[in-house]
């Protein structure tokens, strides 16, 4: 699920037909930059996906005092929000793996902010030592990013050739060391914050 469509885009630059096959790949191509330029600005991609992941077990300010090799009752997943949470697994070297059953009076909950919460224990320290099949992003895409992204395509999709700058007089042209319009704007990233990574 692209965060803005080809034909979004059409009706943007009022273009009078319907795209051809290579303008309507010249528009994907515009919006996936776009897109990559959104997700590097706050850290994770806002498509709606399942994946499996693998985390470090976490060594937190409220770790059990007494109790040498835990960590802290929260774990952070690595994309927000989240919407469901399939199953989480301690990964043991030394032995099987231990699948964990959610519940408020089981093992763990999660938060749609893409928190594990580990019930009545801690969560293992150590690297790789919790694996979890999350499903976390949005379906659909906001609306203040899909207007973002588009904004900055329909920019690119007006100035083909990519320059900054043109002098007709000696004839020099400047290119953008950066992709004409794929520059996210103060306010842009403003209004992109609310969406970054949790770290």
């Amino acid at each position: 699920m692209a965060y803005a469509t080809a034909e979004q885009l059409r009706l943007l630059v009022r273009h009078p037909g319907p795209f051809t096959d290579e303008e309507t790949a010249q528009a994907e191509l515009l919006i996936e930059l776009a897109e990559g330029a959104v997700d590097d600005e706050i850290g994770q991609s806002l498509e709606e996906s399942t994946d499996t992941v693998v985390l470090d077990g976490p060594a937190g300010p409220d770790r059990w005092p007494d109790t040498p090799g835990t960590g802290s009752r929260k774990l952070i997943l690595p994309r927000w929000p989240v919407t469901a949470v399939e199953s989480v697994t301690l990964l043991h070297d030394d032995g099987p793996d231990e699948v964990l059953t959610h519940g408020e009076d089981q093992d763990y909950t999660w938060s749609a902010s893409g928190i594990l919460t580990r019930v009545n224990g801690w969560w293992p320290t150590g690297d790789r030592a919790v694996e979890a099949v999350v499903t976390a992003g949005y379906n659909p895409i906001p609306k203040g990013v899909r207007r973002i992204v588009l904004r900055m395509a329909a920019a690119a999709w007006g100035n083909p050739l990519l320059l900054t700058s043109e002098s007709l007089g000696d004839h020099s042209r400047s290119f953008a060391a950066e992709l004409l319009g794929m520059m996210l704007s103060d306010t842009d990233k403003r209004a992109l914050g609310a969406y970054r990574a949790r770290t």
